[in-house]
């Protein structure tokens, strides 16, 4: 007879090189809005914000998939480590794509439309991120002492993945406006701010009390 019973425990290993990453790209994107939102040379700054924003989302999935390799017991069924797979692929292909969207408009080729597909991209990317994150994570059927017992974790809260999808909406409105309004950086500028924000929020996540295991003991 299988039991399901979940507790409630904290993954203390992380990966500090890898947060601090993660963290640092969400700063420096806000950082460089805010001074292109000064006035100061605003499309060469919305380029590396771009590529700086991409490799942040690359930093996360390296990070969401070594953090949730740990928590899956040896054994685990494909479809749960397809699960992980999959969450860390749209953040890595998402990561890529920007990094090239913002090399391309910072040697000059349209900015103006690459720029704010980019920031399309990135909030597709929470918008999904957010959706996987509110969702328990289900491991299969482990063997104990006392039976047989189910793994549930969660990775962040359900208040950090609803923020990440309230962002990623935002952003993939502001990326759709700054392309109707093509001559003004300014939605553009301040959708990364937004995820730049996120970015910085899920850090804090992985390094700290949100990242939870629930476990189960009988």
């Amino acid at each position: 007879m299988a039991t399901y019973v979940e507790g409630r425990g904290l993954a203390t290993e992380a990966e500090p090189l890898g947060l601090l990453s993660e963290g640092a790209a969400g700063i420096a994107a806000i950082v460089l809005a805010v001074i292109a939102l000064a006035g100061i040379s605003a499309p060469t700054l919305a380029a590396i914000i771009t590529i700086v924003i991409g490799v942040g989302l690359m930093v996360q999935a390296f990070n969401s998939a070594a953090e949730n390799s740990r928590m899956l017991p040896a054994g685990s069924a494909a479809g749960a480590q397809a699960e992980v797979g999959g969450e860390a692929t749209v953040d890595c292909l998402t990561g890529i794509t920007g990094i090239v969207l913002g090399v391309l408009a910072l040697v000059g080729i349209n900015a103006v439309h690459l720029v704010p597909a980019a920031l399309i991209v990135f909030g597709g990317a929470l918008l999904l991120g957010g959706a996987m994150q509110m969702r328990p994570k289900s491991a299969p059927l482990v063997n104990t002492a006392a039976g047989q017992v189910q793994i549930v974790s969660h990775q962040g809260s359900a208040a950090a993945g609803g923020m990440e999808v309230m962002v990623g909406i935002a952003a993939i409105v502001l990326g759709i406006l700054s392309l109707v309004f093509m001559s003004s950086w300014v939605l553009v500028l301040v959708g990364f701010i937004a995820v730049g924000a996120a970015l910085l929020m899920v850090s804090a996540t992985f390094s700290g009390a949100v990242t939870r295991l629930f476990t189960t003991a009988a």
